[in-house]
């Protein structure tokens, strides 16, 4: 961390901090955040907002309520790219060749450390905390640079999100949450910026996915798998919120796989199994694609029979159970 700002104090030119397709909201506001903090940590560099691919609904409006914007697949031949919230470069196509044609490159994550971009990065900035946004406010802490409303609401947007508002939070997130409360921020706002009414389309698929999911008991755990056209993640977390412990949920489209995995709190803690390092970096590398994530939340990409992929999530999940349970 202290090269990383040793060489960002130095530097006089461009700057891209570029996050994953379909970029969340802990990435849209931690790099806002980090956009703030950059700009005032060293005037002479520019900084822009990148993503691969695009955004969700929800980011797209947070970037708005933040009074900022972001390039969808923004030009990277400049002096430095972040890679934010980004553990594999198969979350940045189509233009993850492109991230060669920086100068140098960082990566600040908070995902399981993965070889791919640890190989590439000049810096390596990976802490496996509940969001990429308290990765963000440490190292605006070791910058000296104020939080102030801004760079604190984003900051709090982020965490709400991925920790599934404060239902994954640890007792570390709690106390940067309060941290930050002290600039000056409102929680109740930063909440409120957060309600989205689901769509139509995001609804269906949550009741396909209850309609067609396969439901197997593994050593006193309810383990279920379906398939959608699309909404992975919060159909995962839709039947997790029926009682599922664990809900493996995938799309397949034109011959490409979508793949998220949720788990219920107790699972994670009881089982010990980490859902992105110990299930979905091996799927992702078995589809010819990437995959990884957080212990309670996770997903894959690449090729081939949907059914199938979630058979196999089936079969490695029972053998992480049979080998590595703690109960």
């Amino acid at each position: 961390m202290k090269d990383f700002l040793n060489y960002l104090k130095k530097l006089s030119g461009k700057v891209v901090i570029l996050s994953h397709q379909n970029a969340d909201v802990d990435a849209i506001a931690s790099s806002i955040a980090l956009k703030e903090a950059i700009t005032t940590y060293n005037s002479r560099a520019t900084v822009d907002i990148g993503v691969a691919n695009g955004t969700s609904k929800v980011s797209k409006r947070i970037a708005e309520e933040l009074g900022d914007n972001f390039i969808v697949n923004p030009n990277l031949d400049t002096d430095l790219v972040i890679l934010l919230d980004t553990s594999t470069l198969r979350q940045l196509s189509p233009i993850s060749e492109n991230i060669k044609k920086a100068s140098k490159i960082a990566v600040i994550d908070h995902h399981s450390p993965h070889e791919e971009t640890r190989g590439i990065a000049d810096f390596y900035i990976v802490e496996e905390f509940s969001s990429v946004a308290e990765v963000v406010y440490k190292l605006i802490l070791e910058m000296e640079v104020p939080v102030g409303k801004k760079i604190g609401l984003a900051l709090l947007l982020g965490i709400i999100s991925d920790t599934g508002h404060l239902r994954y939070a640890t007792s570390d997130t709690l106390k940067t949450i309060a941290s930050i409360l002290d600039s000056g921020i409102d929680f109740a706002s930063a909440v409120e910026l957060l309600e989205t009414p689901k769509d139509k389309s995001q609804k269906i698929a949550q009741l396909k996915a209850a309609q067609r999911m396969k439901i197997i008991k593994m050593d006193g755990w309810i383990i279920v798998a379906s398939h959608v056209g699309s909404f992975e993640a919060s159909s995962a977390s839709a039947l997790v919120k029926l009682g599922a412990d664990c809900a493996f949920v995938g799309s397949e489209n034109n011959g490409k796989i979508t793949l998220s995995v949720r788990a219920s709190p107790d699972f994670q803690r009881s089982t010990g199994i980490h859902l992105g390092s110990d299930l979905m970096q091996g799927i992702g590398t078995s589809i010819g694609g990437g995959g990884g994530g957080h212990p309670g939340a996770a997903g894959a990409k690449g090729a081939g029979s949907v059914e199938e992929i979630l058979e196999e999530c089936i079969r490695q999940v029972s053998m992480l159970l049979k080998n590595g349970t703690k109960s």
